[in-house]
């Protein structure tokens, strides 16, 4: 398990999926330069434990949906969206620091 302060995961992380690789999925701030794409999937996790989560819309347009993220204390992270196609996810964080978070699917 990764040790790490909850306020880490803090803030708006999109995918930069051409960073992925077997060890885990990779996110960067919204702030990172990242290469041209057709849409990227995110989630913009806050202090009051809700979280915007964000994913490409069927004419390249980002939509979005409220919902709410809970830290447990193994390092697993659950993402619930109210919004149809935003699937909840259990996400277990393999590292996180200000410029990257690299995180695995649960049961993988």
């Amino acid at each position: 398990m990764a040790s790490f302060a909850p306020g880490a995961l803090l803030g708006r992380w999109v995918h930069s999926r051409e960073e992925d690789t077997a060890d885990g999925m990779v996110y960067r701030p919204a702030s990172y330069s990242f290469p041209a794409a057709r849409g990227r999937e995110g989630f913009d996790l806050r202090d009051d434990g809700t979280l915007l989560a964000a994913r490409p819309g069927p004419v390249d347009r980002t939509i979005e949906a409220a919902g709410t993220w809970t830290l447990e204390g193994d390092g697993l992270l659950a993402l619930s969206s109210t919004g149809p196609g935003f699937p909840a996810k259990r996400l277990r964080v393999v590292s996180v620091d200000g410029e990257r978070l690299v995180v695995k699917p649960e049961g993988d």
